[in-house]
Parts: C-alpha cells; sequence; structure tokens
C-alpha cells in the first residue's frame, strides 16, 4: 500500500532550514522493526534524524529538505515492508477497527471447525467411520482455508512486503506457522489421517489477533498524552469579524492577529494575549496546577486553557504547529522515540529473532521427524510451537512501554521530559545543583526592614527614575510616579533637585558601611536624616519544601548562584542547604559540576538563566522552568511547564519506579524465554497454547508498565 504523501499542513520547519515530520507507523509490532527503519533511512542522505518507537507506532523524522524529500524517506520505510502516514488521528482509529473484522471472522471460523474437530475426536473412540472423519475434515478445510487467508492476511501482507525487502519480522515466523499448520492439516486429510489441525491454524489466527487487538488498545491508553495536547487545538473557535460579529470557525483556519472569544468553561483556541481587562485561566492541562492563573491586559494565554469567571477576548500570536502545545506535543513525540540504553539492548536482541527462531524451530522439526520418530505432522506442529511462542515482543515493549508510560504521566503534573534516556539517568542521580535567582527564588526582592511610609514614598519617587534592580524592587514595594529633575550616577546612586539622595553606603559617604555585599539601598532626605532599605530575596512558596523532599530522598543538594555571597548565604540558610557557592560566573558553575561528576557524583543541576546553560549541559541530567531563557531550555533534559519545584521531586520518584519496573518487564521476558523455547521444543506446548502464550506475553509486559503512577 503506497502511503500518501504528505502535505506542507503535516511537515514543520525546525532550526536552521530543517524540517521535520511525525508519522504514524503501520506493521511495526518489536524493536527489530524499528531498527530496520532507522538504519535504512538515517543511511540516506540529508536525514538529520529520525527515531521509531515501536510502542506508539510513531516514526519522527529530521531532514535537510535541500538534500532529499519527504517522500523518498517515505518510500525507503514502504521498501522495508511496512508503512508510514503523516500523524493522524483518524488513521490510527481505521487502522485499530480494521482488526475487528478479520478477528470476527477468525472468530466464527473458530467455533464452526471446533464443533467439527469435536465431532471427529468423540467419533473415533466410538463409532464413526473413515469416510465421515475425512468428510468433517474436508468440511473444516473449506471453513479453515478462507478464514485463514482472509484473516490471516493481517500477518501474510506485512510479511511478504518485508521478505521482498530482503528481512524478516514477527509477522514472517507468524505467516509460517500458520501457512505450515494448515499445509499439515492437508497433507493429513489427503493421506486419510484421523486427525487434522484445521482447529489449530483457525485458533492460531484468532488468539493472535486478540492479542493484537488488545496490544494495540493498551499501547493507544499509555501514548495518547500527545494526542490529547494537540486535540486541545483541534476543536472550534468563535472569532470575532470586522463588525463585531461572532464567527465558529476551526481552530486551524485562525490566523495571527484574529481576535478570539472564549466563555467561562470553554478552552482558548490559540496562542495569543489577553485584550481587556483581567482574566482567570486554568492551564492545569499543561502545568500540571490545579489553581486557575491571574491572567491581566496584554499578557499572554496559551491554546488549550480553559477560561474561569469571565469571558476573555484573545489577541492570536500562533496557530497550530506554532503554538505552545504543539511544540510540548513534538517534545514529548521526541522523547518517546529517543531510546536509552536498556531499549538499545533490548532492540538488538530483537532484531535477530527472525533467523533464530525459525532456525530453532527447524533443528526441532529435525530432532523431532528424524530422531524421535514423530509423524511429520506432529513434528511440523512441535516447529510451528516453537516459530509462534518465542517471539521477542515482550523483551522488545519491555523498556518503551514503561517510557512511554512515565513520560505521559509526567507531563500531566507539567513535566515535560525531552528524552526516554534523561528519565534512566534521572533514576541514577545522588547529588542535586540548584541555581538561586529564578529557581529557588523569584527573581524579585522583598524590603526585610520597617520603613516609614513617608520616608519610602520620598526614596521610591527618585527610585522611579532608575532601572538599577534595587531601584525597581523599591518600586515595586511602594509604587510612585518619578520625581522631576533627579540626576543618576549610574552603579551608584540619585540625587533629587532638594539635595535628597539614594544610593549605596559608599555614593551616600555613610561611614562603616562602604563596602557591604548586602542588597540594599541609602536614603538621606534633604534635612540629611539617613534611613537604610534592607533587601532580601523572596523565595518561592514550595523551594524549602522542595529541598527538604530532596534531602529525605537521600539526594545532596547544593546551591550555586552569581550572586553575591552574602546574599547566596542567607537564601541558602533559609532552605537549610549547607553547602552553597556565591559570586560564580557561568564557567565557575560548569566547571564546578564537572568536578562532582569527576568525583563520581551523577549531578542533577537545575537552573534557570543564560549563565546556568553551560552547567545545564556538563550535568549528567538538567532541568530548567518554562520561564527560562531559550538556550537553557535548550541545554536542558527536562522542562518545568508550571512554577512549582515540587514536580521535580515526583519525576525522580517516577524515574526511580520505572528503573525497576523495566527491570521486572526484562527479567519476565528472559524469564519466559528461557523457559517457553525449551517446552516448545519438548513438545511441550501446541500451536494454539503458543500462541496465547506469545500474545499474553507482550500484554503482561504493557500491564505492568500501566502500575507505574505518579507519585503523590
Amino acid at each position: 500500500m503506497n502511503a500518501p504523501l504528505p502535505s506542507d499542513a503535516f511537515v514543520r520547519s525546525v532550526e536552521n532550514g530543517l524540517s521535520s515530520l511525525t508519522c504514524t507507523l503501520v506493521g511495526v509490532q518489536c524493536g527489530g522493526c524499528t531498527n530496520k527503519i532507522e538504519r535504512r533511512v538515517s543511511s540516506m542522505g540529508g536525514v538529520i534524524s529520525v527515531r521509531a518507537n515501536a510502542t506508539t507506532k510513531r516514526l519522527r523524522f529530521v531532514w535537510d529538505p535541500a538534500v532529499v524529500k519527504i517522500d523518498e524517506l517515505i518510500n525507503a520505510v514502504e521498501e522495508l515492508g511496512y508503512s508510514a502516514h503523516p500523524l493522524a488521528t483518524e488513521l490510527e482509529g481505521r487502522t485499530k477497527s480494521n482488526l475487528l473484522i478479520p478477528l470476527a471472522v477468525a472468530g466464527f471460523g473458530t467455533m464452526n471447525v471446533m464443533m467439527f474437530s469435536l465431532a471427529v475426536w468423540a467419533g473415533i473412540v466410538t463409532d464413526m467411520g473413515p469416510g465421515t472423519v475425512q468428510f468433517m475434515h474436508w468440511l473444516s478445510a473449506g471453513i479453515a482455508i478462507p478464514v485463514c487467508i482472509y484473516s490471516g492476511s493481517v500477518f501474510f501482507l506485512p510479511a511478504i512486503r518485508s521478505l521482498r525487502a530482503g528481512h524478516m519480522t514477527i509477522d514472517t515466523s507468524i505467516s509460517l506457522a500458520i501457512l505450515t499448520t494448515l499445509l499439515a492439516s492437508v497433507y493429513e486429510t489427503f493421506q486419510g489421517a484421523e486427525h487434522a489441525y484445521f482447529d489449530a491454524a483457525v485458533s492460531l489466527v484468532f488468539f493472535l489477533l486478540i492479542g493484537r487487538v488488545l496490544d494495540q488498545s493498551i499501547r493507544k491508553k499509555s501514548s495518547a498524552a500527545s494526542d490529547n495536547l494537540r486535540a486541545m487545538t483541534q476543536g472550534t473557535a468563535k472569532r470575532i469579524g470586522p463588525g463585531g460579529q461572532i464567527e465558529h470557525v476551526l481552530a486551524d483556519d485562525l490566523s495571527i492577529g484574529d481576535v478570539i472569544y472564549a466563555l467561562p468553561g470553554e478552552r482558548i483556541a490559540a496562542d495569543g494575549n489577553l485584550l481587556f481587562d483581567i482574566a482567570l485561566v486554568d492551564e492545569s492541562i499543561l502545568t500540571g496546577e490545579t489553581l486557575p492563573r491571574t491572567v491581566v491586559q496584554d499578557q499572554p494565554v496559551i491554546a488549550g486553557s480553559v477560561v474561569v469567571g469571565q469571558a476573555a477576548r484573545v489577541k492570536v500570536t500562533a496557530v497550530g504547529a506554532d503554538g505552545r502545545i504543539a511544540e510540548i506535543a513534538d517534545i514529548v513525540e521526541a522523547a518517546e522515540a529517543r531510546k536509552g540504553r536498556q531499549q538499545l539492548l533490548a532492540d538488538k536482541f530483537a532484531s535477530a529473532y527472525g533467523p533464530v527462531v525459525i532456525g530453532a524451530s527447524l533443528v526441532g522439526f529435525l530432532i523431532w521427524y528424524f530422531f524421535l520418530g514423530a509423524s511429520f505432522s506432529q513434528a511440523a506442529m512441535i516447529a510451528v510451537a516453537v516459530m509462534v511462542v518465542t517471539c521477542p515482543c515482550a523483551a522488545g515493549l519491555a523498556t518503551p512501554a514503561v517510557v512511554v508510560r512515565a513520560i505521559n504521566q509526567l507531563l500531566s503534573r507539567g513535566v515535560i521530559v525531552k528524552n526516554g534516556e534523561a528519565l534512566e539517568r534521572l533514576a541514577e542521580i545522588d547529588q542535586v545543583v540548584v541555581d538561586k535567582t529564578g529557581t529557588l527564588t523569584t527573581s524579585k526582592l522583598a524590603l526585610e526592614n520597617s520603613v516609614n511610609q513617608k520616608t519610602l514614598q520620598a526614596a521610591s519617587a527618585i527610585a522611579a527614575n532608575s532601572q538599577h534592580p534595587l531601584a525597581r524592587a523599591l518600586g515595586e514595594v511602594c509604587p510612585a510616579k518619578p520625581m522631576a529633575g533627579v540626576v543618576e550616577t549610574i552603579g551608584a546612586g540619585l540625587v533629587a533637585p532638594n539635595g535628597a539622595k539614594l544610593g549605596s553606603a559608599r555614593f551616600l559617604k555613610i561611614n562603616g558601611h562602604g563596602d557591604s555585599n548586602a542588597p540594599e539601598l541609602w536614603y538621606r532626605d534633604a534635612d540629611g536624616e539617613t534611613t537604610r532599605l534592607r533587601f532580601r530575596d523572596i523565595i518561592k512558596p514550595d523551594a524549602a519544601n522542595f529541598v527538604a523532599s530532596l534531602q529525605m530522598e537521600g539526594l545532596g543538594v547544593e546551591l550555586l548562584s552569581g550572586d553575591k555571597s552574602e546574599a547566596t548565604r542567607d537564601v541558602a540558610n533559609r532552605m537549610g542547604i549547607s553547602s552553597w557557592f556565591g559570586e560564580m560566573g557561568p564557567e565557575d558553575k560548569c566547571q564546578h559540576v564537572m568536578s562532582l561528576e569527576h568525583s563520581d557524583k551523577k549531578v542533577l543541576m537545575i537552573g534557570d538563566g543564560i549563565n546556568d546553560a553551560p552547567s545545564l549541559a556538563a550535568a549528567y541530567v538538567s532541568i530548567s522552568p518554562a520561564t527560562a531563557a531559550h538556550i537553557s531550555q535548550n541545554a536542558s533534559d527536562i522542562v518545568l511547564a508550571g512554577s512549582s519545584l515540587l514536580p521535580v521531586v515526583g519525576a525522580i520518584k517516577m524515574a526511580r519506579n520505572a528503573r525497576k519496573l523495566i527491570n521486572q518487564n526484562m527479567l519476565f521476558a528472559t524469564a519466559y524465554n528461557l523457559v517457553a523455547l525449551p517446552l516448545a521444543l519438548a513438545g511441550g506446548l501446541t500451536p494454539l497454547i503458543a500462541a496465547i502464550l506469545m500474545s499474553s506475553s507482550s500484554i503482561l509486559v504493557m500491564l505492568n508498565a500501566f502500575r507505574l503512577k505518579m507519585p503523590q
């Protein structure tokens, strides 16, 4: 089947003139399939990266459109026997529902063939003659053969495509098993044997399809988060026309500059700025924070946010793929596709299964037929059981099933994981290094000491003429109109026309305070009376709880800051952090993180400023808030969508729990293969039981991943 060429609406532009596209994969069942796709496509010129995920059935390309075209990339996937379609929920729905008809046909065939088989089994031990037995076998053949051809095409067609491309997949061994069982049954029928295996053939198809439908359903639930995010911007919008009339349009039809209207309880259809007054918006879908955020005129709002209280008018600033929701969905999909160390090992194991499985089944047939005296059909059934039961689906899904679940759970709490490998590394950290300003504190200063209101008002009127951080902090504490005629000496202080002064102790020539490193201003009024204005950092409400929670998890916590040592020490003492370093430049922070890692520490760095970017990149794993500079977000592995720091603690616990479940899944997959293969070779499994075991192993791995929940 040829995939339709993607329209420009699906292809997205990324940095440096590159393009990206996320596709839905059809025909992929395990890590071996995704490995083949990645190797083939990455060998093409102009391809920057290609990531395929067997759990979510997603494929993400990043390429240079000047070198290679997207249709060439999709054709390369098709040449391997798979299909890639631009991401569309309706396609996935069709893919899933298309399995239900073959499943129903296989179920109908199984019931009828079983009825004839039971009659034969009962008749053989009573008085049924050979002619009647053969008639029953041919009736079974008349039902089983067309049913297996139709319902088995779910496996046959991908197998044929993969063989044409010169490789084998899970569907190859399944198809061989079905066909071998059918052919053996036809052979036995022609020979006039008492037993045929049409019931085994049709039951094999039936139970394999049950497993595949259940598997798809579980996968869909596991990877629904990014689709749910995109759905936030796929509805309708109320657009206000030039004459003030309200038009109901699709969100995709909005343009930058349009004005949209959202009633209480409705979702905002596109990113934009609030036009009038004030509004409350519920951003829990993005940040995980339950309390609504207050937005005032000209402040930004995000598509998908729910309006609370009163209606809101918004001027659109970004639509579709350029919106914040789409950007986060892209990050999530890329994270699900990027593989960690454990997944790479599992994929290597899964990619080699084809020849091994078929070789093992052939060995089993030869041993039983030539050395143990089994009949041709009995030896063939043993070979079929080996082919079916040794499918390494469980091993291939052990890691991605858990990683996808973890990424989606974290997203619901406003923690955006940019790659799956970061989740693995997060589980291993033993040291946390935190930036001060903007991370533990709010980047604002509060007045620490009590000051007469009249004095405060006079000092603030002078401060309103300066952009110095302390002057602006004073203006936030006590807003005032600028006093006319004020003269500023940059970096030192200000002088009012009446002789009043505001500035450093050195500027005001106050003895004994000239070398103070504390964040403070001094004010001297026209009569010469002096007042000290001491400031201190405003610590985020949950910062102390955050630090205490990290320490309870057994993690060392250090505070780094480019701020003065006195201010850094003050915050560290208030946070209960014993190890702190102030007056550190970007190089100092980076060097400190590297020195910790050289001493065998696995460091989590949390920071938000441009000066934190080098240390974020150097850390074992890094986190930055959504308010951070773009360079810091780009350097980090994880981004916090909300303002709270506590989700970081939940993410660490989640990563550790995910590692436990991955280890459990890998242990189960290994034990399954160690037990199932010898049992099948020993003749202890029928093809039907083998099909049930194979499907069950994959489903159990997926269900075990569903045990992963966000810690409270």
